[in-house]
């Protein structure tokens, strides 16, 4: 679904007043708590959250009235966040299975002109705008816009009965979804998700980190990989395995900026720098070939296409990874591959369809994972 469908889709300059944001997420852990994690990482000045609640929703937005719980922070409902900070909210008692809808809802009583919003481009899960007011706790928001973007909510953390681990994705638009279609839950994170919940009930969340436009060296669409990789990875409570697939926008360049310019030594240095970081934490680290771009615009033609096969052959070849997923080969034209398979192909010669991003997801062997989830299962069995 393209930008202008949607209701609201601004620049980075964000303005709210007066009014509730309405955002959606999927679980992929049964649980029976949880927090919200809102963030004003990006503000430049204070940001007043008025009330806020959460709840599981229907696929129409309507909250669960039963299931409404307010968001308090230090046991207070409304609070000021910081410029460059986020901040959790108490922990809420609401039982969710694995891949529940929740709605969570924030009222912003303050204008936010002139604060460049924390925000994720991309959300994928379509969201609400209100009229004025606070409906934070209202079943059915009095809708004024439709939200192209996720704003402030950075994270839900499910707390489960038992220990559990995640997995979480570092990656750009090829994990964001790009080309799927939109509020299907259709990225090959989200089909792998279904898969390893269906696989190991309540022991492994799948977290996915990765942003659109994001590169592995240089800013773009957000920081680098490796700057938000102690953020956005390795803080992720529970985190045990980290899935990287990076690089294909630093093989395109970016527009104005010849000094961006990079060569394979520098992505295979820049994965290799990542999994050093893994390495130090006692995380696995498991990395996925780049896939075939011929025939996309701005993916580097000729030259960007001998990085892209230098980078696979590393990545390949050099058994340093934990586990290595070869995408490239399970999505490519086998009489041509350097182009994206015809039925894979989201039509921009980049970006894959659902059926592309489901092959994905049947790439990755389960077993993968099953040792340490069975042993953390066990070792809570032990303790209890």
């Amino acid at each position: 679904m393209a930008p202008e469908e949607f209701d609201y889709y601004p620049g980075l300059e964000r303005t709210f007043a007066d009014v509730t944001l309405r955002q959606f997420v999927h679980t992929t852990l049964a649980g029976t708590s949880l927090r919200v994690l809102i963030s004003n990482q990006y503000g430049s000045r204070p940001l007043r959250i008025g009330a806020a609640s959460i709840a599981r929703a229907d696929h129409a937005g309507r909250l669960d009235p039963k299931t409404t719980r307010p968001l308090l922070f230090n046991a207070q409902p409304s609070i000021s966040i910081p410029a460059g900070t986020a901040l959790y909210s108490d922990t809420v008692q609401l039982s969710t299975a694995a891949h529940t809808l929740l709605a969570i809802s924030v009222y912003l009583p303050d204008p936010t002109t002139g604060s460049t919003a924390t925000v994720h481009e991309e959300g994928w899960l379509r969201g609400q705008l209100s009229q004025p007011g606070d409906f934070s706790s209202t079943a059915a928001l009095p809708v004024a816009a439709r939200l192209y973007s996720y704003f402030y909510v950075a994270a839900v953390d499910v707390i489960p009965p038992r220990a559990a681990q995640a997995l979480v994705i570092l990656g750009d638009s090829l994990s964001d979804g790009t080309g799927s279609t939109p509020w299907a839950q259709r990225s090959w994170p989200d089909r792998l998700a279904h898969r390893i919940s269906a696989a190991f009930p309540g022991g492994l969340a799948v977290v996915n980190m990765a942003i659109g436009g994001n590169r592995l060296l240089h800013d773009s669409t957000g920081p680098n990989a490796l700057s938000r990789a102690d953020r956005d990875v390795f803080a992720v409570p529970g985190v045990h395995y980290v899935f990287v697939l990076e690089g294909i926008n630093d093989i395109g360049g970016w527009p104005g900026h010849p000094d961006e310019d990079v060569s394979a030594a520098q992505l295979c240095a820049g994965l290799h720098q990542l999994l050093t970081a893994a390495h130090a934490r006692g995380l696995r680290a498991i990395v996925g070939t780049l896939t075939p771009t011929e025939g996309c615009m701005d993916c580097g033609g000729t030259q960007g296409e001998a990085i892209r096969q230098s980078v696979n052959n590393w990545i390949r070849s050099s058994h340093e990874f934990d586990a290595v997923v070869d995408f490239d080969r399970v999505v490519r034209d086998p009489m041509h591959p350097r182009r994206l398979s015809a039925a894979f192909d989201s039509g921009d010669h980049l970006h894959l369809s659902d059926a592309g991003y489901a092959a994905m997801a049947r790439a990755l062997d389960l077993e993968l994972f099953a040792d340490s989830v069975n042993e953390r299962q066990k070792a809570t069995a032990r303790h209890h």
